[in-house]
């Protein structure tokens, strides 16, 4: 007789068995580098010229998670299109860059999925946050719609000692949105209450940390 239960438990061991993870310091480090500059360098680049992938928040997360785990030699700078490529680290040891969903582990996951299967929760406020760190948030007057920011910290790109938060709008009305990039104070200070990282914001959901990076 077939067991759903136990056939759900098997396949959730698998899943976490296979979910990929950075056992060296070393290789975490070099991950938030790459993830936090291949994000931020993606402001600078027209849109005509962007990846067609990077459509909305969830999108540029899923670009900038692939891209840091890939060889960056003078191939990948010139399908990228990149300003310029800073000399950070290679990840050395990686399963492969996959999410892990409900049903197992794909190339895709949305911002929902980034957050409940991938991410670990560190708190409800931006002072907990670390370079790299996500946001995630649920419009409590729109249920179903999320959203997520990346906490860049200092800039890679043009350091001037602010730190930042970077996000991609996804589309507005017509228009295809835009990425976005704030300094934190005027994040904390957004004109529209919903957008602030703040306890007692319901909108807010927290501050996430890639699973991949907690060890």
């Amino acid at each position: 007789m077939y067991d759903s239960g136990i056939a759900h438990y098997w396949i959730a061991l698998f899943i976490f068995l296979m979910a990929p993870r950075l056992e060296d310091p070393a290789d975490r480090s070099a991950f938030l580098l790459w993830f936090r500059y291949l994000a931020e360098a993606q402001y600078y680049v027209e849109p005509e010229r962007r990846p067609r992938e990077i459509q909305d928040c969830a999108s540029l997360l899923r670009y900038a998670y692939r891209e840091a785990f890939l060889k960056h030699d003078a191939a990948w700078i010139e399908r990228n299109r990149l300003p310029g490529v800073p000399a950070l680290p290679a990840i050395r040891t990686m399963s492969g860059p996959l999410f892990v969903t409900p049903e197992g582990l794909r190339h895709f996951a949305d911002a929902k999925t980034l957050m409940r299967e991938n991410c670990v929760r560190v708190g409800d406020r931006l002072e907990r946050a670390r370079p790299g760190d996500l946001l995630f948030y649920e419009q409590v007057d729109q249920p179903g719609n999320w959203h997520v920011m990346i906490f860049l910290g200092p800039s890679q790109v043009e350091p001037d000692g602010e730190r930042y938060v970077l996000y991609h709008t996804g589309p507005v009305g017509k228009r295809a949105g835009e990425i976005r990039k704030l300094r934190v104070s005027e994040l904390i200070g957004h004109p529209q209450p919903r957008w602030r990282p703040v306890p007692g914001n319901g909108a807010f959901k927290g501050v996430f940390r890639w699973k991949i990076v907690e060890g």
